[in-house]
């Protein structure tokens, strides 16, 4: 399976995820916009688009079998599907969790949109 159709995949899982389940806790914490809805809604764009990037993430460790994570202060995780499995599925899994609470406050800001 390639990069491209598991990214699409995997995007479209937590958009499924989020539209159906989870908008709305995300929903019950924000409110409305008051002073400039057109910035709320291009932020809420931002954080679709970094669900999407959350899910690239993910999809190019799955195809590659190997997750790089680099921090300054953190330090450095490199795990191997091969290697250390556990870790390494740990990691895809947090990934797309990641993702989907991003998509949630996505859906919910857009959704705020029409108040």
């Amino acid at each position: 399976m390639s990069t491209t159709f598991m990214t699409w995949l995997g995007f479209a899982a937590m958009v499924l995820i989020a539209v159906t389940f989870t908008w709305r806790p995300a929903y019950a914490t924000l409110r409305p916009p008051r002073h400039r809805p057109v910035a709320f809604l291009f932020g809420s764009l931002l954080f679709m688009l970094m669900a999407f990037l959350c899910a690239w993430m993910a999809a190019t460790a799955i195809n590659t079998g190997h997750v790089h994570l680099s921090h300054h202060r953190a330090g450095t995780i490199d795990a191997w599907r091969d290697v250390e499995p556990m870790t390494f599925w740990l990691i895809i899994v947090a990934e797309y969790v990641f993702g989907l609470l991003i998509a949630s406050y996505s859906i919910a800001g857009i959704a705020l949109m029409n108040r």
